[in-house]
């Protein structure tokens, strides 16, 4: 099944896959020369300290060099052509990607950004009135609204868990409810944001122990604007489950009133 539908092509994933192959893992230690190297392939850092990585990362050069050829490859030749000629870049950022969360590409789509993954990922699980979404109270203002959203729409609670006296979220106080155990053994889904995480803390999709996981590379892997990807679980893939809004990547229209998941 592939969850998420084709995004503004190659431009995103063939910048994406740059960003990422120059990722360094977070627990190395930088010697001054290795620093000064990263530097310079950062034009933005010559001009200013830049401190909201938070919001969108400052691109190196490998990464709007690749946006830039790729637009001039599509003015030459056609959007559609240009992304078959770069069959083989796009193949790699799915690589990648499973590499930085490891996973396996199968468990890789891409997306237009981390919001619109949350959401594929959402629409995916068959809510009915009286369902509960349990979330923090600090959760990202988009998901917030989708989940407002869900609720006046078909009816499910929306419950959130306390914060600590330091402002951060109780994980122990809402642990019974998200830890892996509890959600394994009730067949909850488990839908991770890790847009603050990815590229700056070790990732293992498998130890968290989720079925979605939601980002996008604009932050600290330090990709372009407009590229997001979701990763999903082995067991989801072997369920029914399947994105609200399908598009021709995520299924085949079979007969006049029917489709096959792919």
């Amino acid at each position: 099944m592939e969850v998420a539908g084709r995004v503004s092509a190659s431009v995103a994933t063939a910048s994406l896959v740059n960003a990422i192959s120059d990722a360094e893992p977070p627990s190395m230690t930088f010697c001054g020369e290795e620093l000064e190297r990263l530097r310079a392939d950062t034009p933005g850092c010559r001009e200013r300290i830049h401190l909201n990585n938070a919001g969108a990362g400052l691109m190196p050069r490998p990464v709007s060099r690749a946006i830039i050829e790729h637009l001039e490859l599509e003015s030459r030749i056609g959007g559609y052509e240009a992304a078959e000629a770069r069959t083989d870049a796009v193949g790699s950022a799915y690589e990648a990607v499973a590499r930085l969360v490891g996973g396996d590409r199968r468990n890789v789509a891409f997306t237009e950004n981390a919001t619109s993954a949350y959401a594929q990922a959402l629409s995916a699980i068959p809510f009915e009135p009286g369902d509960t979404i349990l979330t923090s109270s600090d959760d990202y203002v988009s998901n917030q609204l989708m989940f407002l959203s869900l609720a006046r729409r078909l009816g499910v609670r929306v419950e959130r868990g306390p914060n600590t006296r330091e402002g951060t979220v109780d994980v122990g106080a809402i642990a019974d409810f998200v830890r892996r155990r509890v959600c394994r053994e009730y067949e909850v889904p488990y839908l991770v944001d890790v847009c603050q995480s990815i590229g700056q803390l070790p990732l293992d999709v498998e130890g968290i122990g989720c079925d979605f996981l939601s980002a996008t590379s604009r932050k600290f892997l330090r990709g372009p604007r407009g590229s997001g990807f979701l990763i999903v679980s082995d067991r989801i893939l072997q369920s029914d489950c399947a994105p609200l809004f399908i598009d021709l990547r995520g299924a085949t229209w079979t007969t006049l009133d029917a489709y096959r998941l792919t």
